[in-house]
């Protein structure tokens, strides 16, 4: 047999492209045959290199049919056999194709591409052939990328990457993806590949030991490659510290950024972080903040002047200020509301309400309202405001709560407060209970005093904001009376 004769392959045979026959053809018939094995090699990447993934894609089967011992070279060299391009409207053939190549990987890393045409009419069909052929040597990918799936391909695709390992995974690349979490990876990689997510979750992001002003860089820099995001959650590498050490004030922050689309915000890390943060921030879509299990998370009182001078949430539907904040508040019987630094901020407190004109419940957490002077703006901002609870505050008297419920009834264009809860313990400094103000709230609206608040999960808690549906399982037709 001739050195340049063809062989017989397990796939048909494929053009050799131009490029790749004048270097074959060039080359005597004796050296073709005789090329160590090093040489052979440095002829293979060589070509291979320069062309495009097409090319790569028909230069295995071109290069084992030049010669017995290219063959025979090209069987050993797994690499040759490790990139898999699914273009075909009818994958059929690829896949019959790949399963011969894939005997041939010998665990070299695996590049893998899957165009849009196997999906021109949204097949299920080929995307769950692909997946079977390719799932089994997931351990091996090294890049993998998607090209305008219909959705529901997208979808059926990464729900099988789920809970995966992909150790040699380096490049991952979906040009229509719109959801996607990531665990324990750096975000800088997917930001310029899937700028056209709507759903981020970063889970154990690493967070600690960059510093507030980093971390701050860090999420605008998420907001400002993702316009399209509208949920971005953050979840850090590890705990919250319950007591973390009293954190500096700052002086300087970067400048801000408005993200236009985000409604859903949530981000698990320290009280300085998280407030500055969110005090660097326009969002003028969020509707309210979470924290990790999904019920409503504490604000520090950090925040307020931004939200005073900035007006950055326009359409907040609710808001839990803390005067001493953490993820797991002190309950302490003198309730620990003598942080002076925070107490400041209280003066902003009015221009921060005046800019959330949708407001329909507020919660003030471990806070001391001075002798009730911090109560009364309550009767002049958030029009819609219909829902009030107070957590182990002090520093007022439920007489001056209840002329703030009466003042915003006469106020014209204000709606009525539906419901008032009160949570404090039988002892320790807090608001001032007397009688006849106690029995006023009974008559006149949903009023709850009690020792301890049910926790609302997400999905309740959003029905009762947003639709003001008083629960019957947290209240009663028939209100709770005192317990003092």
């Amino acid at each position: 047999m001739g050195a340049t004769e063809t062989l017989s392959d397990d796939a048909s045979s494929v053009p050799i492209s131009d490029d790749i026959a004048i270097k074959i053809r060039t080359q005597s018939h004796h050296m073709l045959a005789n090329v160590p094995y090093d040489i052979f090699l440095m002829i293979v990447f060589s070509c291979w290199n320069r062309g495009n993934d097409d090319d790569r894609s028909k230069f295995s089967i071109t290069a084992s049919h030049v010669c017995r011992t290219w063959r025979r070279y090209a069987l050993d060299t797994g690499a040759l056999w490790a990139y898999l391009g699914f273009r075909q409207a009818r994958p059929h053939g690829a896949i019959m194709k790949y399963k011969v190549w894939l005997e041939r990987v010998r665990g070299s890393p695996l590049d893998i591409f899957i165009g849009f045409q196997p999906f021109k009419g949204a097949s299920v069909k080929h995307a769950k052939s692909i997946m079977r052929l390719i799932m089994p040597h997931v351990s091996h990918w090294r890049t993998f990328r998607v090209d305008r799936e219909p959705k529901t391909i997208s979808r059926l695709i990464f729900d099988r990457l789920r809970d995966v390992s992909a150790p040699m995974l380096e490049a991952l690349k979906a040009l229509n993806l719109t959801e996607l979490t990531v665990v324990g990876f750096p975000h800088d990689y997917f930001l310029n590949r899937f700028t056209s997510l709507q759903v981020l979750q970063l889970t154990q992001f690493y967070f600690f030991g960059a510093g507030t002003i980093e971390n701050v860089k860090s999420i605008q820099h998420i907001l400002e490659s993702l316009p399209n995001l509208h949920t971005l959650h953050i979840d850090c590498d590890r705990p919250v510290p319950e007591n973390p050490p009293p954190s500096i004030p700052l002086v300087t922050l970067p400048p801000r950024i408005s993200h236009p689309s985000l409604t859903e915000l949530w981000i698990y890390l320290l009280k300085a972080d998280h407030d500055a943060i969110l005090s660097s921030l326009d969002l003028p879509r969020v509707r309210y903040f979470l924290t990790r299990m999904q019920v409503e998370t504490p604000v520090g009182l950090a925040l307020l002047p931004a939200l005073s001078q900035y007006h950055p949430f326009l359409n907040l539907i609710s808001l839990r200020l803390a005067g001493r904040y953490s993820d797991f508040p002190s309950r302490s019987l003198n309730i620990g509301i003598s942080d002076h630094a925070s107490q400041k901020n209280l003066i902003h407190l009015e221009g921060a309400l005046a800019g959330l004109p949708l407001l329909k419940a507020l919660t003030f957490d471990q806070m001391d309202f001075e002798d009730g002077k911090w109560l009364l703006c309550l009767g002049t901002t958030c029009p819609r405001l219909h829902w009030l609870t107070f957590i182990q505050c002090g520093g007022c008297t439920l007489e001056q709560i209840r002329a703030i419920v009466e003042a915003r009834r006469k106020r014209h264009g204000f709606g009525a407060l539906v419901r008032l809860i009160i949570e404090q313990w039988p002892a320790g400094s807090f608001i001032t209970i007397d009688q006849g103000a106690d029995e006023w709230l009974k008559r006149s609206l949903i009023y709850d005093f009690t020792h301890t608040t049910d926790v609302l999960n997400r999905d309740s808690y959003l029905s009762e904001v947003e639709e003001l549906k008083p629960s019957r399982s947290l209240t009663g037709i028939n209100p709770r009376s005192s317990r003092r």
